[in-house]
């Protein structure tokens, strides 16, 4: 397995990206992988490696880029914390400054810096994300819809909301399939706060699972992981990825 850091040139200057991908030639499939709320961390290099042993070539960019170099705030540190704990302002600074059109941004720019990746297969590719991350999954499917065939979302936020905008409204139009895999203990961002998401996801094609006994983060190593929930999502997200995305 090869695992590295590049960097990409973006208007608001350089954003790292983990690249991981198994050893050899390539090339690969890429899929796009959207960290979780926190900040790109161990937990999430963990992640890359599990897709990439299947033969994808996978691009984790830095979301939090803006405020610096690969920042994260250990999520066990804000689990009970006060409104005015240190580390739960830092995490709020950078999840709440880092919008959707921040986010657009990047990818525009590691789409065009693709071409350029040697293991980067330029056929068809897949995109998932975990917790805020699920949002740029839609996000990014609906802006780019003739390039991403496959997007998987675990532990969605914020993909149901009051917004004209709101992503889930963008999901019947998506010409790549979705699976989502939530936490029927999910108590951040519930089944109920995501039920019009789930909706749109089965009304057009795609499938949804809700893991019982799994909470909010049940995919990401750490606190909340959650062994068998996160097992089975990562089948489906493997064998979904694999039916849209390898010749």
């Amino acid at each position: 397995m090869n695992q590295e850091i590049r960097y990409v040139s973006t208007p608001d200057g350089p954003v790292g990206v983990v690249l991981t991908h198994p050893n050899g030639p390539g090339p690969f499939p890429v899929i796009l992988m959207f960290h979780d709320g926190p900040g790109l961390r161990e937990a999430n290099w963990t992640n890359a490696r599990r897709l990439a042993i299947y033969g994808y070539c996978v691009v984790m960019p830095d979301r939090y880029h803006r405020f610096g170099d690969f920042l994260f705030v250990d999520p066990a540190k804000m689990r009970g914390a006060a409104a005015d704990d240190p580390n739960v302002l830092e995490f709020r600074r950078m999840f709440g400054g880092t919008t959707d059109e921040h986010v657009r941004t990047d990818v525009d720019a590691i789409l065009a810096w693709l071409p350029s990746v040697e293991v980067a297969s330029s056929g068809p590719m897949g995109v998932i994300g975990y917790c805020i991350g699920a949002r740029a999954v839609v996000r990014t499917m609906a802006e780019h819809n003739d390039r991403f065939a496959a997007g998987v979302c675990l532990h969605p936020s914020f993909c149901s909301t009051e917004e004209a905008d709101s992503p889930h409204l963008s999901v019947p139009a998506l010409s790549g399939q979705l699976y989502v895999g939530i936490g029927h203990e999910d108590k951040m961002q519930s089944i109920e706060m995501n039920q019009p998401f789930l909706d749109a996801v089965v009304d057009a094609g795609g499938s949804v699972d809700l893991f019982v006994g799994a909470d909010h983060g049940f995919a990401v190593p750490g606190g909340a992981y959650h062994d068998r929930s996160a097992d089975q999502a990562y089948r489906q997200a493997v064998s979904l990825f694999n039916h849209r995305l390898q010749p």
